[in-house]
Parts: C-alpha cells; sequence; structure tokens
C-alpha cells in the first residue's frame, strides 16, 4: 500500500472515529432527557477496486423496541385513565364523607330517628316540634347538597374533557406535522434524526389521553390509531370535537373527523369516539362523568324517593294538633276532566280547635258516592272526574269549608277556625295508583323535590293527554359505552290520549326501548337484549298538561335523569316550614261511630311521632338504580348502602391504579434498559473511540515522518 493510501486510511479512521465520538457525546448529554433514545454507530470497511481504504460510518441507529414502546404506551394509557380516576374519587370522598360522618345521610336519618323519639315524650312541646323540624330541615339539605356535590363535580368533569379536547387536537397535528418532517429526513438519509424522539414525546403525551396503537411505515413515518382502529394519523389527520353540557341530565359524544391536510376540510361525517376509547384520561373522565357520578346520583336519587315517598305517606295518615285550617297539596300534574280512578274509601272531617269532630264526609271511591253525617249518599259524578269528585265535595263542605282544583292542585279548607282532617278507611283504605287519597294530592306531605316523588299516576291509555299540539318530547339511547344508538323526537298532536303518546314513543324507538303503560298509571321502560346496559334518556321536554306546570316526561318520572332528580331541591314543604305544627304527631281516631262532639284528635297523642320514627328502620322496595341490585331494605340501611358503594368503587379504582401505575413504571424500565443511555456502555465507547482516533493520528504522524525521511534523500 502506498503512503497515500496508509494516509487516506488514517484520515477515514479520524473521520469515523470523531463522528462516533460526537455520537456518545450526544448520548451522554442527553442522558435525563425524556423521550430520547441512545444511537450507536455501527461502521464499515472502506474501499476501492476491491482494496481497503480504511472505515467509514455505515448508519448511525437509534436503539428502540417497537414491543416495548407500544407497551409503554398501552400501560401509560391504563395508567392515566386510573390515575384520573382515582384522583376525581378522592375529591368526591372528600366532599361526601363517610356514613358516620356529621354531613352524611345516614346520620341525618340518625339525628331524625332521634328527634321522633323525643317529640315523642312530649308532642305538644314546641321545642320538640322545632327539633323535629330541625332534623327533617337538616337530611332534606343533606340530600340536595350531596345532589348538587355531585352534580357540580359532573360538570367539572365534563369542563375538564372539554379542555382535553382542545389539547388532544394540538398533539394529533403534531404527530402527523412530525410524520412529513421524519420522511423528509429519511429520503435525505439521515434515519436518526431528533424529530423521532420528538415524535415519540408526543405519541407518550398523546397515549396519556387515549388508547392508542402505532405502526411504523417504510418511510419513516407512522401511522396512529385508537386501540380499536379508528384514525388518528395516516396520510390524514384526525380531528376531535366536543363543545360539552348535559341535555337535561344526559351528555353528547364527542366526535371524530378526518381533516384533509392540502386544504383544512373536514371529510366524511363525524363519528362517536366515546365507544372506541379504551384508556387515558378522556376515557377516565368520560366513565367518571357517565358510570360513576351519574350513577351515585342514581342511587341518591333513588334513596330520595322512597324516603319522600315514606314519610309522605305515614305523614298524610297522622294529623297534627290543632288540625291546620287548610290543606294544599302539590302539582299532581292531573286536569280536572281526568278520571277520577280512585277506589277505597276516605273520610274528610271538620274539626274544632280541641280536635273535637264539627262534621265528616265519607268518600266511597268505589261506589262513587260520598255521604255527610252518614246522611244519604250522594254521586261523586257521572262518570266520576277529579273536577266533579271536588265539586260534589265542595258541595258536601257546605258553609262549613270549601274544596278546589286548579293547576292540578287539590285545596280543602275549613271555616270559623276549625281545621281540616284526611283519615283512610282502616279496612279498605283509598288509593289512587300506589297512594291513598291525602298522599296522592299531597296535602299533608313533609317533603318535595324538583320531580315528583309519585310517579304511578292513576291514568289510563283512555285519558286525554291534555298536551297542546307542537310539544316535542326528545330520547336518546345511550351505551355504557357512550354511543349513542338512537335520537329520536316525537311531537304531539291535537287530541291524542295518553295512550296514544305512548305509541308514539314505541314507534319512534322502533324497539330499541319500548314504554309500557301499567294498570296503576305508571310507564316502564326496557331496552331490547340487542342493547343491554343501555340507558334511556330524556333529553327534552316541550309538552304540558294543560295549565299544570308538568310535561309529559316529568309526570310520569321518564328518563334515567328522572331518578336523580329524586335528590335535586330535594326540601320540606313550605307548609310545614313555616308552620312546625303542621307535623302530625297524633294518629285520627274516626270510626264509624263517631259523631259531632267526639274527641277524634288529641294533644297528648304521640302514636304518629311514633310512626314516623318507625318509618327509618321500615323496609321499603328500592328498585334497581346506579349499579345496586334492586331490593327490600330499611332507609337506614340503603343510605349506608349508598357510602359502601361509593367506597367499594373507590377502592377498586385505586387497586386498578396500583396495578397500572406499577405496569407503566415496569414498561418504562423494560424501555430504559433497550432504549436508555448508559453510562458504563458510552465510557467505553468513548475509549474505544477515543483509542481508535489516536491511532488514525499516530499513522497519520507515522506517514509525515516518512514523507520527511523520504524528502531529504538527495
Amino acid at each position: 500500500m502506498s503512503l497515500n493510501g496508509i494516509a487516506a486510511s488514517a484520515i477515514s479512521a479520524l473521520k469515523t472515529n470523531s463522528a462516533a465520538l460526537s455520537v456518545v457525546s450526544n448520548n451522554v448529554a442527553n442522558l435525563n432527557t425524556e423521550g430520547y433514545a441512545r444511537r450507536i454507530v455501527n461502521q464499515q470497511t472502506l474501499s476501492a477496486g476491491g482494496q481497503l481504504m480504511g472505515v467509514d460510518i455505515a448508519s448511525i441507529q437509534r436503539v428502540t423496541n417497537q414491543f416495548l414502546a407500544q407497551e409503554q404506551l398501552s400501560a401509560g394509557g391504563a395508567a392515566a385513565q386510573y390515575d384520573t380516576m382515582a384522583g376525581l374519587f378522592s375529591q368526591l370522598n372528600g366532599l361526601l364523607g363517610g356514613p358516620g360522618d356529621n354531613q352524611s345521610l345516614a346520620t341525618g336519618l340518625t339525628n331524625l330517628s332521634a328527634a321522633f323519639a323525643t317529640a315523642s315524650q312530649a308532642p305538644t312541646s314546641s321545642a320538640s316540634r322545632t327539633g323535629v323540624m330541625n332534623a327533617l330541615n337538616g337530611l332534606a339539605n343533606t340530600f340536595s347538597t350531596v345532589f348538587s356535590t355531585i352534580s357540580s363535580l359532573q360538570t367539572q368533569v365534563d369542563q375538564q374533557a372539554v379542555n382535553a379536547v382542545a389539547s388532544t387536537n394540538t398533539l394529533i397535528k403534531q404527530i402527523y406535522d412530525l410524520n412529513s418532517q421524519i420522511k423528509t429526513a429519511n429520503a435525505g438519509g439521515d434515519q436518526a434524526s431528533a424529530l423521532l424522539d420528538q415524535r415519540d414525546v408526543a405519541l407518550t403525551n398523546l397515549a396519556q389521553v387515549m388508547g392508542i396503537k402505532t405502526s411504523t411505515n417504510a418511510d419513516g413515518s407512522m401511522n396512529v390509531s385508537t386501540t380499536d382502529g379508528v384514525n388518528l394519523v395516516s396520510n390524514t389527520y384526525a380531528k376531535l370535537a366536543y363543545s360539552g353540557g348535559a341535555q337535561n341530565g344526559a351528555y353528547g359524544n364527542m366526535t371524530i373527523q378526518d381533516i384533509n391536510p392540502a386544504n383544512g376540510s373536514l371529510i366524511g361525517q363525524p363519528t362517536p369516539l366515546d365507544p372506541h376509547l379504551s384508556g387515558g384520561s378522556l376515557k377516565g373522565l368520560i366513565d367518571m362523568r357517565d358510570q360513576v357520578l351519574g350513577g351515585l346520583n342514581q342511587t341518591l336519587g333513588n334513596l330520595a324517593q322512597q324516603t319522600a315517598l315514606a314519610f309522605n305517606a305515614q305523614s298524610n295518615a297522622n294529623a297534627a294538633y290543632p288540625p291546620p285550617t287548610s290543606l294544599t297539596g302539590r302539582d299532581t300534574g292531573l286536569l280536572g276532566t281526568d278520571a277520577l280512578n280512585f277506589s277505597g274509601k276516605t273520610t274528610v272531617a271538620v274539626t274544632d280547635s280541641s280536635g273535637k269532630l264539627v262534621s265528616r264526609i265519607d268518600v266511597n271511591f268505589t261506589a262513587g258516592t260520598l255521604s255527610v253525617n252518614g246522611g244519604a249518599s250522594s254521586s261523586l259524578g257521572s262518570p266520576a272526574t277529579i273536577a266533579s269528585m271536588t265539586a260534589a265535595l265542595n258541595t258536601a263542605l257546605g258553609g262549613g269549608g270549601s274544596a278546589s282544583f286548579a293547576n292540578g292542585q287539590l285545596s280543602i279548607s275549613a271555616t270559623g277556625g276549625n281545621g281540616i282532617l284526611v283519615q283512610d278507611d282502616a279496612t279498605t283504605p283509598s288509593a289512587r295508583g300506589s297512594a291513598g287519597f291525602s298522599q296522592f294530592f299531597g296535602l299533608n306531605d313533609v317533603f318535595q323535590s324538583q320531580v315528583p316523588s309519585i310517579t304511578s299516576t292513576g291514568l289510563s291509555a283512555g285519558d286525554a293527554s291534555g298536551i297542546a299540539a307542537g310539544g316535542v318530547i326528545s330520547l336518546s339511547l345511550k351505551g355504557p359505552d357512550g354511543d349513542i344508538a338512537k335520537n329520536v323526537s316525537v311531537t304531539t298532536t291535537a287530541g291524542q290520549t295518553i295512550g296514544n303518546i305512548v305509541t308514539a314513543l314505541n314507534t319512534a324507538m322502533g324497539g330499541a326501548a319500548t314504554f309500557t303503560l301499567n294498570s296503576d298509571g305508571s310507564i316502564s321502560t326496557a331496552t331490547s337484549a340487542l342493547y343491554p346496559g343501555y340507558s334511556l334518556n330524556v333529553t327534552g321536554d316541550t309538552t304540558q298538561r294543560g295549565t299544570t306546570n308538568m310535561s309529559f316526561s316529568q309526570v310520569f318520572g321518564l328518563g334515567a335523569n328522572a331518578q336523580a332528580l329524586q335528590a335535586s331541591a330535594f326540601s320540606m314543604t313550605p307548609a310545614v316550614t313555616t308552620n312546625p305544627a303542621r307535623i302530625g304527631f297524633a294518629s285520627p281516631a274516626i270510626t264509624a261511630a263517631s259523631v259531632a262532639g267526639d274527641t277524634i284528635v288529641s294533644a297528648g297523642d304521640n302514636a304518629g311521632a311514633i310512626a314516623l320514627q318507625n318509618v327509618i328502620t321500615k323496609s321499603q322496595s328500592f328498585h334497581a338504580a346506579g349499579g345496586i341490585a334492586a331490593q327490600a331494605s330499611s332507609l337506614s340501611d340503603y343510605a349506608a348502602t349508598f357510602y359502601q358503594n361509593l367506597a367499594t368503587q373507590s377502592n377498586a379504582i385505586t387497586a386498578n391504579q396500583t396495578t397500572q401505575d406499577d405496569r407503566l413504571a415496569e414498561a418504562k424500565s423494560r424501555v430504559s434498559s433497550n432504549s436508555g443511555v448508559n453510562l458504563d456502555e458510552e465510557l467505553t465507547s468513548l475509549s474505544s473511540y477515543q483509542q481508535a482516533y489516536a491511532a488514525g493520528a499516530r499513522i497519520l504522524s507515522v506517514v509525515d515522518q516518512l514523507y520527511q525521511t523520504l524528502l531529504q534523500i538527495q
């Protein structure tokens, strides 16, 4: 080999090892840089005409493992999902507390039981009445506060989802742009570009928002999709959209749609994204908002409804001393023209201020008659309607009182400082739907909420709907993964009956969900076997029954949100709030033999207070709600179940969080072991490249000496 060939080999050694030293330097410098994958130098022999001419760099290789990288992305998404949910559970647990906390529902029921026990010892004491009223108000406020707390957290979570969509779109666009730059770099021979590290960081951040999978193309670009294959980045890129907010308690879908990179225009139709989320903080937010928080509100509403039904039923069976001068009920959503549809017997009595009977009106709904003070029977109307019954009752009261029905409310009053008392027959009590006469109209209720607790309306298919034409009932059928299978609207027409509207709802849903008008006037709903776990939501209802303030869906309690709203604005009725003496601590004592002058309610009677106390531990029928199965349970036990359900879900999420965080830590460790910078290895390479560089330099020095020697030869 000539001296020039030796020199060329030495120079190649200098260049190659200098470049290799630069790679080692970059590795060491990026020891703690997120997303950096170490580079290694692959050398090859340099030749010309089959002769060795030194050394060259074949490639600078970025060390990665696609399997480990995908595992890290998957683990990152799962960890982010449960980290998000665990953080929200921590916040929720702090706000709601536990069964023994002062602000809990269980404590409220315990305090109420103690107040009734005290009142039963001194039923005429103003302190006893005030104590019971404060306990009732405390329990009502707890229901309302817990509902507001859960609902506010739902709104907060929903807004976080809105904010996450904007940042996710930025990440998707960033990955698409990096793909374009990487393709250009690859075409120029740079296969270890720093752009790859930037893309990995962006992919890691995207995986923390939503579960993704990736595949690398020959040109260095990367396809990104959801785990079930919905495109996020390819030759196009996707855009997410979500404006947030609920319609009547029901949240809509996030949508995803491809964008044409050439002009920024949208391609095709938007697709719901929610069903395609398999991990990441977005999945955690949506599951918390819809499944966890939505389920808790339904469970809470279930407890609120049964609490109102149980206490109102007993309160309407009790009597206050002295009896109030008037009883005004709630807005039932009924019309005066609705069929009476009561059965059994009840007595409306007028008493003096000492609880003695002044006059009695015995109503036999089954026979359709009433009688005054045991006299001749008169008709409730033919056919008997709410209005005809009210008119008959008003006539029977004569100068001693009056009865009226307007805007869905029944009112009965006595004159001359006397009081009104209603008592059902002990053998054949009155009933419409599942409630007695006084409870159905809410004449002596203690609790109320945003929606009526009684949904067994007593209405039949042939009853006029009382709804003007043009009202719109909007429904959606939403799955547990967030997919909306149906979005329909029903517009009312003139002259429809209740049965007509039920039929129209069934037609609109096309079998995906069915509505059944039951014999008690309630409407039950069921989803098709094709849609297990789906919930039916009423997203809007502009109908109104006559001059009442009740829409069709409110009257019948339709939609998943109707259950949750049982706890919304849960409070004591104004009549009780303004007058604690309205709380019935006594039990009326009207018998078939009772005549004017007989005492039918006395001051020292504590039977009503004891009965109200027993309501708390009496078994009630709870239907399935929020993941808790239907059961027979006391109010206090179901309140404990509410908190136990919260604790169980929280513990499950915490356990999953620990598992997925450990999985992520292991994935990161393996990726670091494979792709991370190891100082020992880099120092070894540094020493090797330095020695090779020094050897090349020494060869050049020797060649130089040889040239000098040759030049000195004469």
